[in-house]
């Protein structure tokens, strides 16, 4: 009978198994706990960075149509967005969703953000503010800004 080892993570496990368990290798106390240790403290930061996109969507005569920003916001609810457009600038805020319970919780390791946070962008003379329009679906903010195209005017001006 042959014996064959499995490696995991900081240690060899006997295939017999003689005492040993690979779910303490993963979740070891000495180093998961000491590795995620003070992660919880990266989400007291006041305001938060969203990650996000800023597309142009442009005709077949390669002028931009439209703008549209999309910003990740995985576990934050819809009643927690506000977009607004105030002085040429178009502002989202993000407010902090308050956990309100009865039960004491402490995270091994927390992915998921519910902090404050703000994006803004300046508005262009050429964007439409009065149009703009927005959708949140899974996580995902998506604001459309419209381009106003200026108008061509095509004069024929006779020389004296």
């Amino acid at each position: 009978m042959t014996t064959h080892n499995t490696y995991t993570v900081g240690r060899v496990i006997p295939a017999s198994g003689a005492g040993y368990s690979q779910l303490p290798a993963l979740f070891n106390e000495s180093w998961f706990s000491e590795l995620f240790k003070d992660l919880d403290k990266a989400y007291d930061i006041p305001n938060a960075v969203y990650p996000y996109n800023v597309k142009a969507i442009t005709g077949k005569d390669k002028v931009p149509t439209s703008y549209t920003i999309e910003v990740a916001l995985a576990g934050v609810g819809k009643e927690n967005i506000s977009v607004k457009v105030q002085d040429r600038h178009l502002n989202i805020d993000i407010s902090k969703d308050e956990e309100t319970t009865d039960e004491i919780i402490s995270y091994v390791k927390k992915g998921i953000s519910r902090r404050k946070g703000q994006l803004s962008f300046a508005l262009s003379d050429k964007t439409d503010a009065k149009n703009i329009t927005s959708t949140y679906v899974d996580g995902l903010l998506r604001v459309t800004v419209p381009v106003v195209q200026p108008e061509v005017i095509n004069i024929d001006v006779k020389v004296d």
